[in-house]
């Protein structure tokens, strides 16, 4: 008896290895198929993928004592399955160009392209990827750093390595992103507080005064105003001020445009009085109009 019972001991032990080799292939394949539906290019597949994967993470980490937040939890998750943790990352890189192109690139989606559920998964889906310590992240938080703060803040993360990306973004033909590709290069590029990266914010902003759009142009000169040097730039405000070309609706704070508003006009003459009464950056208040 004593000796079946070792045979069926032993049994047992020699089987473990092929049991947990076949429930780790089970496992590898069930992710691979997550990885797939990742880059299948269609908006609700990828999200029932992405949703699937956050599933996943989260019921593995019910394992762990210390409560995490979900990126955290899909970084332990990537470590712990190092075979496809690679593929996870571009499979969610890929996602979310995908999803770039169709809440923000495509300016006339049809009407029923997407619901609301479908704008909160693409803001999870930003703060996800912007969570990962990867640099291949960099182009897709470029494509989706007008929608705020949390790719702003991915990409401000990886410093001088998206200055690349981000010059590009500043030749779109999309004025807002322009816009907000100038306020990330030059957050980045004032970090350095070197010569050589001075030199290219001063670069950046004259180059940005001369742009078409408005948006571009009034955030270049309000970015003269929070600069150490500002006071090399008075003439140049002074010129803005009188001659910027573009008018909307409405009626200055300052009353500077008489009953008319040219805003960045008014955004010039905010820097002036800024400069002249030696006060922090935006500190007077001209550029909303009234009406």
């Amino acid at each position: 008896m004593l000796k079946r019972l070792s045979i069926f001991i032993v049994g047992i032990a020699l089987s473990w290895p092929v049991y947990a080799q076949q429930g780790s292939s089970e496992d590898n394949s069930k992710l691979s198929d997550i990885v797939a539906r990742l880059q299948s290019g269609d908006l609700h597949t990828g999200e029932a993928a992405f949703n699937d994967l956050m599933t996943r993470t989260a019921s593995e980490e019910r394992n762990y004592p210390q409560p995490q937040t979900s990126s955290d939890s899909l970084g332990k998750f990537l470590v712990r399955h190092p075979d496809q943790g690679d593929q996870i990352k571009l499979g969610l890189v890929h996602l979310l160009a995908t999803e770039n192109h169709l809440f923000i690139q495509d300016k006339n989606p049809p009407a029923d392209a997407y619901t609301d559920d479908d704008l909160e998964h693409y803001k999870q889906l930003v703060y996800t990827v912007a969570s990962l310590n990867d640099e291949r992240v960099i182009p897709v938080l470029v494509g989706a750093m007008t929608t705020g703060g949390i790719a702003e803040r991915g990409l401000l993360k990886y410093g001088e390595a998206a200055l690349g990306p981000l010059r590009e973004a500043l030749t779109s033909s999309d004025a807002l992103v322009r816009a907000r590709a100038l306020g990330i290069s030059l957050t980045i590029l004032k970090q350095k507080k070197d010569p050589a990266s001075h030199a290219q914010v001063l670069s950046l902003i004259n180059k940005s005064l001369k742009d078409p759009a408005l948006v571009v142009r009034g955030h270049a000169v309000q970015e003269i105003d929070c600069l150490d040097d500002r006071k090399d730039f008075v003439s140049v405000l002074e010129q803005i001020a009188k001659n910027d070309p573009d008018q909307l609706l409405g009626k200055a704070l300052d009353g500077g445009d008489g009953d008319q508003f040219y805003p960045v006009r008014a955004d010039a003459r905010r820097a002036l009085r800024d400069i002249q009464s030696n006060t922090g950056c935006g500190h007077s208040s001209a550029a909303k109009p009234k009406g």
